[in-house]
């Protein structure tokens, strides 16, 4: 039985594994699957493999899933008078990486990634595989640009991350041990859920407030009506001339998000499109975790209206990443969408500069107060 719970590991090990490794275990689960038929010594074989998920799960977490390790603290005894800004995202690697990602989903699931770990690497490598290359951090990058330019250099702003390089940690600690002594932390999160619980968490395990150390937090954007009104905008100036009647799916997200605030801001993006009289338009509001048939169910019955066009909305982050790109896709691939029905997807809005704007806002409100 050790043989089979032997082969069960490499069989499992294909599906979170890429390139060499991914190659050199197809060849040895081929082997032994071979020599299992030769030999007709299939007993046990599907406890064994069961067995061997579980095992595989465990080791992953054991081995790949560390505490993030920060830098010692050594406050410098020049404190610096300029702010910094700290824009926090969820993060994302521009390839698949096994770590980076077992890390998150440990983060998230806690106990449950015992059950879940090979299949959830395994639908993000397969994500990878089907989209390429994430953009993640160039987009990133391009809004911090953006977000200087806008602020006028007046504030040091740094990107950081909960589960990929650069740490949320590693952040602080270098500007606290540079000298910074008044921090603003701004989440890019849209509304309050997983993400936002795990960056306060994270935060007050740091210790670091003891030391004088003066961080704010902005609010999210889950009550931005301009972010809402640009989403509205998207739809509206897609709509051609001969798209008369118009079906929006504006997918939610409620695991990771607040779902209260997550069905406000959709709601909020459905009134104003509902505000557009030119047109008829057809709102459904599905959340991400249902299965993806309902969403699909829900697609369709839309279709059934007999609409000219379909939009595939996704207002559930403010960055998109692989998982809610590759969602996507796979909706309007199911979907029956007739000749002649047009469809479109649109995801979050990234580098828009409506959210250079509401950043600006909010940066500046918090420094008007004077903190929180």
């Amino acid at each position: 039985m050790l043989k089979k719970i032997i082969l069960g590991l490499c069989f499992f090990c294909i599906f979170i594994l890429d390139g060499f490794l991914e190659r050199c275990f197809i060849v040895i689960v081929t082997i032994g699957i071979y020599n299992i038929i030769s030999n007709k010594d299939s007993e046990l074989l599907i406890t064994s493999f069961f067995i061997s998920y579980f095992i595989l799960n465990f080791v992953i977490i054991i081995f790949f899933q560390q505490d993030v390790k920060t830098k010692s603290l050594e406050i410098s005894d020049k404190p610096l008078s300029k702010k910094a800004i700290v824009l926090v995202y969820g993060g994302e690697d521009r390839r698949y990486n096994l770590r980076e990602r077992a890390k998150e989903i440990y983060y998230r699931d806690n106990f449950y990634s015992f059950f879940n770990m090979t299949y959830n690497l395994y639908k993000y490598k397969n994500a990878y595989e089907n989209l390429g290359s994430s953009q993640f951090k160039d987009k990133a990058n391009i809004l911090r640009k953006n977000l200087s330019k806008k602020l006028k250099n007046e504030y040091t702003i740094v990107n950081t991350n909960l589960y990929t390089n650069k740490y949320i940690e590693d952040t602080l600690m270098d500007l606290v041990n540079r000298g910074y002594k008044d921090i603003i932390l701004c989440p890019m999160f849209l509304t309050e859920g997983d993400d936002y619980d795990l960056l306060k968490k994270r935060i007050g395990n740091l210790g670091i407030l003891k030391y004088e150390i003066n961080i704010r937090m902005t609010d999210l954007f889950w009550n931005s009506r301009l972010l809402a009104s640009a989403y509205k905008d998207e739809i509206i100036n897609n709509i051609t001339y001969n798209n008369k009647s118009i079906g929006v799916l504006l997918v939610g997200l409620e695991k990771k998000n607040n779902l209260n605030e997550d069905i406000l801001f959709r709601e909020k993006i459905k009134k104003y499109l509902e505000y557009e009289k030119n047109y008829d338009i057809k709102v459904k509001l599905p959340l991400l975790e249902n299965h993806k048939k309902d969403i699909i169910k829900t697609g369709d019955e839309l279709l059934e209206y007999g609409i000219d066009c379909l939009y595939l909305v996704m207002p559930t982050a403010l960055f998109e990443n692989i998982y809610i790109k590759s969602f996507a896709e796979y909706i309007l691939k199911k979907l029956d969408i007739p000749d002649g029905t047009g469809f479109y997807y649109i995801g979050p809005f990234d580098e828009n500069e409506v959210l250079v704007d509401e950043l600006y806002k909010k940066i500046k409100l918090i420094e008007n107060e004077g903190g929180k």
